[in-house]
């Protein structure tokens, strides 16, 4: 036998290698696309291993990726001043709320912030433990139509006292549920006449539920609530009154007016976040709807009130708002309603003084009239339109007129934070607008 020298043996060893590790090419199974590590393979991807045996990493044809589509960035907006009765300004502290922690409903969290709410409107407005609130998701009309298909016992009438649109909008409602209606109605410019409604009370004993609007927004009328509310106690009714605009604005004794049923909105004079609304209800009240036959579901009185008092809702609340509602309910108390109401008349003062020196015409009376909101009649020659788009590109957002005075007159609010700056500005974009040939 021939023994080779291990000189040659060495180099036989290294030829084979050399062969073995040649660098090859490995087409790779669909099936292991996509596993993690360090030499994963992909169909039509190479894998290469050099002769010292190191992996190199595979190449990999790069999958397309559609750009995402961005809403181009906008520039901040100059800030608006809202002249309309809500949505309105919002204070820092309040916005702060608005944009708060995420809570669950189903939590303590939310519980705590839905009792505190209540007890806080309650308190804020003086009511003492007269009084129980029941929150409800949706702008003031819901809470409106939730107390109306409530107040009433089935079999009797319900007599609204009808001024204007929102007087108006008390009778759809009862139509809607088919609830027995009768109106005293009265032009939109005028003062509900007393004598007729206690004609009508005397005379129809069928009727069980009172019903009117404190503030009727649509012209700036502010209706004699104590008033109609003492004649519905004298006659034995109840009474429902529509403070959506003039909760915090105006003065509401709820012991004078016997106010069963009263329904408001957090976006107005209370100055919260719009979307959220309540009706107060009297303990007697309260403990009788509890026990009513539904006759909905989701704006159910009864039923919402009974799952608020035991501190879940029974729906998803908007959240956000009820933190937003808190906090402006805070404020509130901190300035106290006596504050608010004083502020509110000495808006309403500066306001109408400059308005007087500009020439223009107020719809009602003065002493008819809100300390929310002015109504007046358009300028000759001019139209709304052309008068609301110069105010607003100065940053001031008025409001139009409704039903027959649609286009006759433009309606000035002055809710939610503003300062007495903003109102001597508007007065001063107004007299360059109405300048303007």
């Amino acid at each position: 036998m021939v023994r080779m020298k291990d000189s040659s043996r060495r180099a036989i060893k290294r030829r084979m290698k050399r062969r073995r590790f040649k660098r090859i090419s490995i087409q790779l199974k669909p099936s292991m696309r996509g596993s993690a590590g360090r030499g994963s393979y992909a169909k039509g991807s190479s894998y290469s291993k050099s002769s010292y045996g190191k992996f190199k990493e595979p190449v990999v044809a790069p999958v397309p990726v559609p750009e995402p589509v961005v809403a181009p960035v906008r520039a901040a907006p100059r800030r608006q001043i809202l002249l309309c009765p809500g949505p309105v300004n919002l204070t820092p502290h309040v916005k702060s709320a608005l944009a708060g922690p995420d809570i669950c409903h189903r939590e303590k969290e939310f519980s705590s912030l839905l009792q505190s709410t209540r007890l806080k409107l309650v308190h804020a407005l003086g009511l003492g433990d007269r009084y129980t609130a029941c929150l409800i998701n949706g702008s003031g009309t819901a809470a409106l139509e939730s107390a109306i298909m409530s107040c009433v016992e089935p079999g009797k009438k319900l007599l609204v006292v009808n001024n204007g649109v929102y007087g108006s909008r008390l009778a759809q409602l009862a139509r809607l549920y088919q609830i027995p209606l009768l109106e005293v109605r009265s032009p939109l410019t005028e003062t509900p006449d007393l004598s007729r409604v206690a004609a009508v009370l005397k005379r129809e004993s069928s009727i069980g539920t009172v019903a009117v609007v404190h503030h009727e927004t649509s012209t700036g009328m502010l209706n004699p609530v104590e008033e109609i509310g003492v004649l519905a106690k004298k006659y034995r009714k109840r009474f429902l009154v529509d403070a959506i605009s003039s909760l915090g604005a105006e003065k509401l004794d709820f012991t004078k007016a016997h106010i069963g049923f009263c329904v408001g909105s957090a976006g107005k004079a209370l100055h919260g976040a719009p979307g959220l609304s309540f009706v107060l209800l009297s303990q007697e009240e309260a403990a009788r709807v509890v026990k009513l036959k539904p006759r909905a579901l989701y704006l159910n009185l009864g039923i919402q009130l009974r799952a608020q008092e035991s501190g879940e809702p029974l729906f998803t609340p908007a959240v956000p708002l009820y933190m937003a509602f808190h906090a402006a309910l805070e404020e509130l108390i901190r300035e106290g309603i006596k504050g608010r109401i004083v502020k509110y008349q000495q808006r309403s003062v500066f306001l109408r003084q400059g308005f007087k020196k500009l020439g223009l015409k107020f719809l009602l009376d003065e002493k008819q009239m809100c300390h929310s909101l002015t109504a007046m009649w358009m300028p000759a020659g001019r139209s709304y339109d052309a008068v609301h788009n110069a105010l607003r590109k100065q940053g001031f957002v008025i409001y139009a007129g409704q039903s027959e005075l649609k286009g006759k007159i433009l309606r000035i609010a002055h809710m939610g934070q503003l300062f007495q700056g903003d109102l001597a500005e508007l007065l001063k974009a107004m007299k360059a607008v109405l300048a303007e040939s």
